[in-house]
């Protein structure tokens, strides 16, 4: 009797200690992966509250930062938001995905890429997506399970009248100014209205509703939402302007581009000059400053969009709660890129200083024993797509450049990352450059190249132990057997080499310039998007063809077009030819 107890007591042991061993952060029972709740916020700097940021008005990401890790120093691979989006989607880094500016979808330079999604989904996820989780308009439907659904149409949240401006001011342009066609609104507002009258408050309603149904499913789900805002332009409901005093905002008028760095190491701020109220923006190197009136205004504005979506991120964890998820939900918040509020003298982001590199990253999960603390290890938005997977239980692929965080989520303190790599594309006065940066623990170090060759053309050297500013250059005085050192450990992940900026799926211009029809017909159910791809790879105006649609393109011999189904079952990459061709897709 004693030995039959004895081992029933083993055995029931045993079985405690599994099932504790399941849900222990990084493993999942079979059959038991967690679902994801997947949050992506443009433009979003760490100014937030639980990074310490006083002035920030963040209960909701704050509560997120208590249930998970947050991690202080993560960076992104390239500030600004397609490439960037890209590398932490494919899990490649820039210069092997080919992806470094706005224009070209990473489909055109690697269309077999697997992305994060894509790779659940192979795992029984159910992966469905809302707002701007790559860079819009081209979403990548394959990356999904289900077609994303399509917002329906809101009022504008301009006041009356700003149409009418917007005509009057692009008339008084001089003719060969690009915004005679490319005029923004306001670049801030604060209409008196609820906040899904907003796309960020319409989106959050619709995910919401998304959550209830996939929680109710035996598949577990991969569920994103990219939110806009912060992003320009800065429009909030006006409830959330008010709960700031622009009085205390703590705002930079008194910055400098910092000496003895190449003229293309700098944005130039041209982002705000987009909108109607900030054409004459000034550059970070001009002698006229911005007033100070406009920047507390600026100021203000991406405060308080900050913290309209901070309630819409309340919302989610809210909705969790209701549905019981809680418990069983990874749950990921991060930041495309940093932006720059006056630092540099300049607003935006496009460059490789620490103010656009650094993002927030938040990651909280399921038995996580260490929630509430936070990381000083450096981390990179790359890490995201093996973390990820080894949070949920499933393979990490082999192909993916980052590392895993699960060991700092179980030990904060844990070293995992020797260094942290960003990158950014320049244009300057005919001649392009790639600006390459190692963060680690002690410096920024930055090594600019030729685009076309690889040679070097400058440096850049920051101390982080002395000052966070980046405020001085210390390249051409600092001992050699530093720059050395930092310069072998940047060549061992980002090699000297030529690069092209063309992607493989392109047009080709050199063809003789014959034409040749080419049709394409829908016989599917499903709404067709065709794509002509310019020489230079970019995607042109599309067409699309509904459930039994066709359509008749007069094109050149060496032209391209990519055919995209919006349920992601198709994407077909084809060429005109003689005779004439006609594409059914079925």
């Amino acid at each position: 009797m004693t030995s039959l107890f004895t081992r029933f007591f083993v055995f029931v042991t045993f079985i405690v200690v599994l099932t504790q061993s399941c849900a222990t952060i990084g493993v999942a029972a079979e059959n038991q992966h967690p679902n994801v709740l997947f949050i992506a916020v443009d433009d979003l700097r760490p100014s937030i509250r639980c990074y310490g940021d006083q002035h920030a008005i963040t209960p909701n990401i704050d509560r997120l930062a208590e249930r998970g890790v947050l991690f202080d120093r993560a960076h992104c691979q390239v500030a600004v938001c397609n490439p960037s989006r890209a590398s932490l989607m494919t899990g490649l880094r820039p210069d092997k995905l080919g992806v470094w500016t706005l224009p070209i979808h990473f489909r055109e330079a690697l269309p077999a890429a697997v992305t994060l999604p894509q790779w659940f989904r192979r795992f029984g996820y159910t992966a469905v997506s809302h707002g701007k989780i790559y860079h819009n308009p081209t979403p990548d439907p394959q990356s999904w399970s289900e077609p994303i659904r399509s917002l329906p149409r809101l009022k504008s949240a301009y006041p009356e009248g700003t149409r009418q401006h917007i005509r009057e001011v692009q008339q008084a342009l001089p003719k060969n100014d690009w915004r005679k066609n490319n005029l923004r609104g306001p670049s801030t507002a604060a209409p008196e209205i609820d906040d899904n009258q907003l796309v960020d408050g319409a989106r959050t309603d619709m995910v919401i509703e998304d959550l209830r149904r996939l929680g109710k499913d035996e598949a577990p789900f991969f569920l994103a939402m990219g939110y806009i805002r912060p992003h320009l332009a800065w429009i909030a409901p006006k409830k959330y302007w008010d709960l700031h005093d622009p009085a205390t905002l703590p705002v930079l008028t008194d910055r400098t581009v910092t000496a003895n760095t190449p003229p293309y190491a700098l944005s130039n701020s041209y982002e705000m000059t987009h909108y109607v109220d900030l054409i004459d923006f000034p550059k970070p190197w001009d002698e006229q400053r911005v007033a100070d009136e406009r920047a507390r205004h600026l100021m203000h504005a991406y405060y308080a969009c900050v913290t309209y979506i901070d309630a819409q991120i309340g919302r989610l964890l809210d909705a969790l709660d209701e549905e019981g998820l809680a418990d069983n939900t990874i749950v990921v918040l991060w930041s495309d890129h940093g932006w720059k509020l006056g630092e540099f003298n300049g607003w935006g982001k496009m460059t490789n200083y620490e103010i656009d590199t650094r993002v927030p990253l938040i990651i909280s999960a399921p038995g996580l024993q260490t929630a509430g603390k936070r990381s000083g290890e450096l981390a990179e938005l790359l890490d995201l797509y093996p973390t990820l997977c080894e949070l949920a239980g499933i393979d990490t692929p082999d192909f993916v450049d980052g590392t895993s965080l699960v060991p700092n989520l179980k030990d904060v303190d844990l070293h995992v990352n020797d260094a942290a790599f960003s990158q950014y594309y320049r244009n300057f006065e005919g001649r392009e450059y790639m600006g390459y940066a190692i963060r680690t623990d002690e410096y920024r170090f930055v090594e600019w190249r030729d685009f076309s060759t690889g040679d070097v053309t400058a440096r850049e050297l920051y101390d982080h132990q002395a000052d966070h500013s980046e405020s001085v250059n210390l390249a051409e005085s600092a001992p050699q057997e530093l720059i050395s050192r930092l310069t072998a450990k940047l060549l061992e992940s980002h090699p000297r080499k030529a690069l092209t900026m063309t992607p493989p799926v392109h047009s080709n211009p050199n063809q003789p310039r014959l034409r040749a029809d080419i049709s394409f017909s829908n016989n599917t159910e499903m709404t067709v998007m065709v794509f002509p791809i310019t020489p230079k790879g970019r995607r042109g105006r599309v067409k699309t063809l509904g459930p039994g649609e066709a359509v008749t393109i007069k094109a050149r011999i060496g032209g391209v077009y990519v055919v995209e189904s919006k349920d992601g079952s198709i994407h077909q990459i084809h060429s005109p030819s003689m005779p004439p061709r006609t594409i059914v897709l079925e």
